[in-house]
């Protein structure tokens, strides 16, 4: 499911409705972390007695694979490189390793 999707599904919802589907994804982000690898939100939910419309549970499945895709604490960034401004040497993002903190600003 696609940004879009789920931003139409949730703006359908009553406020209650939505406030329940935080809640859940609160829990269910709890127990991905605890769970065995492989258990999908379907089986968490239906194992807790939860049930809630296919497009909801899409949504909240489509949440929790953002989720997992994240950058995890303490791994390290994939390395790139980008061309400096102004010429064409490129620098690598690997290069700064062990240095100060190093920030990104993209603009358009």
């Amino acid at each position: 499911m696609h940004k879009a999707e789920r931003d139409n599904v949730m703006t359908r919802l009553s406020q209650a409705d939505r406030d329940h589907f935080r809640h859940l994804l609160q829990d269910v982000r709890i127990r991905t972390t605890a769970s065995r690898p492989g258990d999908t939100v379907r089986q968490m939910l239906a194992s807790q007695g939860h049930t809630l419309s296919p497009a909801l549970c899409a949504a909240l499945e489509a949440v929790v694979a953002r989720d997992a895709m994240r950058p995890q604490v303490g791994a390290y960034a994939p390395d790139f490189s980008l061309k400096q401004l102004g010429s064409d040497a490129r620098v690598r993002l690997s290069s700064f390793q062990g240095q100060q903190p190093v920030g990104l600003v993209f603009g358009s």
